[in-house]
């Protein structure tokens, strides 16, 4: 029974280190996503449309954002280009009403 527990024990403990291993970043992939995190807030900021939009930053810098249906699609397709061209921005995955109206920027090597 004994050894049952130590068993257990050690499994539970392995699987738990192993989980958070995958899920930490490290300082330069954590200083990656806030730079672009921040320019994604200056840009929507600039451009009026921080209510209007929900977006996700990855930890290599990608972007995927989902903008609101009362987005017009000149002021849409303005801001992805201004976030892809800002070098802070890996790439854009762009949607709005379920659909990706700019095609995603292939990756700069």
């Amino acid at each position: 029974m004994k050894n049952n527990i130590n068993i257990f024990l050690f499994s539970a403990l392995f699987l738990l280190a192993s989980c958070t291993g995958q899920t930490a970043l490290t300082q330069a992939e954590r200083s990656r996503q806030q730079a672009a995190d921040y320019a994604v807030a200056t840009i929507l900021f600039e451009n009026e449309l921080g209510g209007n939009a929900s977006y996700n930053v990855h930890s290599d810098a990608s972007v995927v954002i989902l903008f609101d249906e009362s987005v017009s699609f000149s002021d849409y397709t303005r801001v992805v280009g201004q976030m892809r061209s800002e070098p802070d921005i890996g790439n854009v995955r762009a949607e709005q009403a379920g659909r990706e109206v700019c095609p995603l920027r292939p990756p700069v090597n």
